[in-house]
């Protein structure tokens, strides 16, 4: 079995469009690794769902996790983590896409900086002005 570096995971609730442009944007900029994509579906309408399963579950690369129950953002990335298989986690929302090869970039500093446990990438919004990753 190939040793995974990087699970990406990420949650959908009837917002399946956005997800797949995530999708989309991991596929194109993450160059130089072997990663997988994990999306935890929280209990979205049936219509949000097939789309997702229409688009997406011929990626090799995308797992698709049905929750029954809408379990929130907290526990949702969690049961995704039941399902990685990667040496570091990428934790992102659904409503993002990648601009670079951040997940390249970021296990690069984690290997060569082993008193660091956690990054993070710049925020930018809509219109490429930094924003935060926390909204009041």
């Amino acid at each position: 079995m190939k040793n995974i570096d990087i699970s990406f995971i990420t949650i959908n609730y009837n917002s399946s469009d956005l997800t797949i442009k995530l999708v989309n944007s991991i596929i194109l900029q993450t160059i130089g690794l072997d990663f997988e994509i994990i999306i935890v579906d929280n209990a979205s309408q049936n219509e949000d769902f097939q789309n997702l399963h229409n688009n997406l579950s011929q990626i090799n690369q995308v797992k698709i996790i049905k929750n029954r129950i809408n379990s929130g953002f907290a526990s949702g990335n969690m049961l995704g983590v039941n399902y990685a298989s990667g040496k570091y986690y990428f934790f992102i929302n659904n409503d993002c896409v990648l601009l670079n090869n951040s997940a390249k970039i970021f296990k690069d500093f984690l290997e060569n900086n082993k008193n660091v446990g956690l990054v993070t990438g710049k925020v930018l919004d809509e219109n490429g002005n930094f924003s935060s990753s926390y909204k009041q």
